[in-house]
């Protein structure tokens, strides 16, 4: 007798995780955390990342509001770039004008964090090619007799140590013209480009209503204009009724006096 067994794959009963929606002040909750943890300053960016998400998962647990640090740093970088290209629409979503305020305010504080991490970047860089300039120069000092180069030395006359020394000196008074740091222009250009387009916006905002008030303005002086034009009419019409008013009282008189005469 054969006996056959089928195997049937059990499903995972792994729970998945339920997507979660960011609001407006889910958003300012994540902005204030990043700001006080800082994960651009950390060497170990990720376990930051990781303390912000169960912060933030314990802070929101009646809400059953689950995140983790790759959540937490696509929401945020999502917002940075946002505020970067001044996308106003897409910051206000789903929150008042209350919200929004706060929620600008954070994320120019996090963005000065982000630029301080590149020039913290920057000078580790310039230290470490400090260092290895250092380093090579000790090597070539301890190096042993045959490996070092030959060094030919040649009899010069009064008048050529006399330029050479002129040239050494007129070298070591020039200034050393230093290299830029591209990381940290690249930063500051970014910030100084948004700055100029954010100050840009203000300044057509500012104009639109300007060139609104002046529009008010001229309706409520069209409005008055229109009153007195009114008011004018309307006395001249009772000036005219009263005129004809005092002629027909007097035509009356003129006949009541004629036919007591008469009578």
């Amino acid at each position: 007798m054969v006996t056959i067994c089928f195997s049937l794959a059990c499903p995972s009963t792994t729970p998945r995780k339920r997507q979660v929606r960011f609001s407006a002040r889910h958003d300012i909750i994540l902005l204030r955390e990043v700001i006080a943890q800082n994960p651009f300053a950390s060497k170990e960016p990720g376990r930051i990342w990781a303390r912000v998400g169960e912060i933030i998962t314990a802070a929101l647990q009646e809400e059953n509001f689950e995140v983790d640090a790759r959540r937490c740093r696509e929401r945020t970088m999502l917002l940075l770039d946002y505020y970067k290209k001044q996308d106003f629409p897409s910051l206000r979503r789903f929150g008042t004008e209350r919200l929004y305020a706060q929620k600008e305010d954070l994320l120019h504080e996090v963005l000065e964090l982000e630029a301080e991490k590149g020039l913290l970047v920057s000078g580790e860089s310039t230290k470490y090619q400090d260092d290895e300039r250092r380093n090579r120069a000790i090597e070539e000092l301890t190096l042993p007799e045959p490996d070092k180069p030959n060094i030919t030395i040649t009899h010069t006359s009064a008048a050529e140590q006399e330029d050479d020394r002129e040239e050494t000196a007129e070298l070591s008074a020039a200034p050393t013209a230093k290299r830029p740091c591209q990381c940290c222009c690249q930063t500051y250009s970014e910030i100084l480009s948004f700055l100029e387009k954010r100050s840009e916006a203000e300044q057509r905002l500012r104009e639109e209503e300007l060139a609104l008030r002046r529009e008010e303005l001229e309706i409520q002086r069209s409005k008055i204009a229109l009153e007195r034009e009114r008011l004018g009419a309307e006395r001249k019409e009772r000036e005219r009724r009263f005129e004809l008013e005092s002629q027909e009282r007097q035509v009356i008189l003129d006949l009541l006096k004629e036919k007591v005469l008469k009578g």
